[in-house]
């Protein structure tokens, strides 16, 4: 498997343990980019696998032109940080983004310290934080180390997730996240008890008459702050077509064409 061509990007996967798919789609399409006190946009993406979201990230923050804005994409897989910083030398986004080789509670201790590297700026924090973390617990592991450690949250349990995102965001900051949709409500009750609130919630459903499948969820610190929710069918009429919604949240990162139908919602 070589690279999955996108409209303004490509993307090399024959290293990372996880392959380009959808959730790694659509988070990155679907989340707010939403303007922030601070100068400089700047987003931490967590796990980042080939690179996908922050390629999305930077693509839509062009297309707003925010030219003032930084990416650092970690992960604590070395080959996937490799090729993920290959794909972004490869784009037209390559000064705006970033890859490092380490883990998120690495990547934490070392910005308490206040030491300046490479995905650090002067200890400042990020407007946006956005990962499609492992997410299996206790369950069958895969024949591949490096594949497990990329689908189960041993290295990475989602309660190190929510602190360091709390940590690490701005005041008026994002942390969004996709999950299964069964690990959607126990993950939101442990943000909240980390002071992490829900302000936006989508339901995915592949197909109309299906039960979600995965949420996508944004944080703020703002236990205040508004909360919305909506559901996203992917496709109807037994997976044949796509909905209009799906649709128009991909179409300007896709190159293939979805056959249409009108929503059944």
């Amino acid at each position: 498997m070589g690279s999955f061509y996108f409209k303004k990007f490509a993307i090399r996967h024959t290293d990372s343990a996880m392959k380009v798919n959808t959730d790694g789609v659509l988070l990155p399409a679907w989340v707010s980019v939403l303007p922030t006190n601070s100068e400089l946009f700047r987003v931490l993406d967590i796990g980042t696998g080939t690179g996908v979201i922050s390629l999305i990230i930077a693509q839509r923050l062009a297309q707003l032109h925010k030219a003032d804005f930084e990416i650092c994409a970690i992960d604590i897989d070395a080959d996937a940080a490799k090729e993920a910083q290959f794909n972004f030398e490869n784009s037209d986004w390559s000064q705006n983004l970033k890859s490092e080789h380490i883990s998120l509670q690495s990547f934490l201790t070392r910005f308490k310290s206040d030491s300046n590297h490479k995905c650090e700026r002067a200890n400042s924090k990020f407007s946006l934080i956005i990962s499609n973390p492992p997410f299996f617990t206790n369950s069958l592991q895969a024949p591949s180390q490096r594949r497990t450690d990329a689908r189960h949250n041993n290295a990475l349990p989602f309660s190190d997730l929510i602190k360091g995102a709390f940590e690490l965001i701005e005041e008026d900051g994002v942390f969004a996240v996709v999950l299964p949709a069964d690990a959607g409500d126990p993950f939101i009750d442990l943000a909240k008890k980390h002071g992490l609130y829900p302000q936006r919630l989508c339901r995915v459903k592949t197909l109309a008459e299906k039960l979600e499948k995965r949420y996508l969820i944004e944080f703020s610190k703002n236990k205040k702050a508004s909360f919305s929710e909506e559901t996203l069918v992917m496709q109807l009429s037994g997976g044949k077509y796509y909905t209009p919604e799906y649709c128009q949240l991909v179409e300007n990162f896709y190159l293939k064409d979805f056959p249409q139908t009108t929503s059944g919602n």
